[in-house]
């Protein structure tokens, strides 16, 4: 693994937007860009969804440091993040908000955020958004299951009640997660995404 000796330099003038070109992954594709490497906060090297996925596959989440609807699902993340972990399904959260790399999505603020919150999976940085672009993501939070066979099985939300989570009665991640440690067939593959737009810098 290559060590991490960069800086980033603040950029003098960001444009994002809230949307994408390339359409989101269906269900079934296999894994893109799986080799790709990208920066990890909790190792200092870099990483790959790759090489984090374990024997049942891989959990990846399109997070943030700083977005509301992140913050609301936290707990049921750590819940869902922690599950996938004992099943044997590794776990990479994954900061696409190349916008805002000079302030609260640095990688100085990736690991801090990191630290503060004791995650125990890999948070990686993906630099001119490339993953986000090649996965088709929007959001944050926005997750994507892969199995053993780096198929995805599922995409959406981590379940159907973002607000509440007294008010949840559909644990699609939960249940996706459970199948895939179990080899059996995901029942629902997909659900709507809401949450912050993920921040990329606009091409020219």
């Amino acid at each position: 693994m290559k060590k991490i000796f960069f800086i980033l330099a603040p950029l003098a003038i960001v444009f994002s937007f809230a949307f994408v070109t390339s359409e989101t992954l269906p269900i079934g594709a296999r894994l893109p860009m799986a080799d790709y490497q990208m920066a990890n906060v909790k190792t200092g090297y870099f990483t790959s969804v790759k090489q984090e996925a374990r024997e049942n596959g891989v959990l990846v989440m399109f997070s943030s440091n700083n977005c509301l609807a992140v913050e609301k699902i936290k707990s049921r993340t750590l819940d869902a993040a922690e599950f996938a972990q004992k099943n044997n399904i590794g776990v990479v959260f994954v900061n696409s908000n190349e916008a805002q790399r000079n302030g609260t999505e640095s990688y100085d603020a990736m690991k801090a955020y990191f630290n503060a919150n004791k995650y125990d999976w890999s948070y990686v940085l993906d630099a001119k958004n490339a993953l986000a672009n090649a996965f088709g993501a929007n959001f944050t939070p926005e997750i994507f299951l892969f199995d053993k066979n780096m198929t995805l099985v599922y995409h959406g939300a981590i379940d159907n009640n973002l607000n509440e989570s007294g008010a949840v009665t559909h644990k699609h991640l939960l249940g996706a997660l459970s199948a895939v440690s179990a080899n059996k067939p995901v029942s629902v593959t997909e659900s709507p995404v809401t949450g912050c737009a993920i921040n990329r810098l606009m091409s020219n």
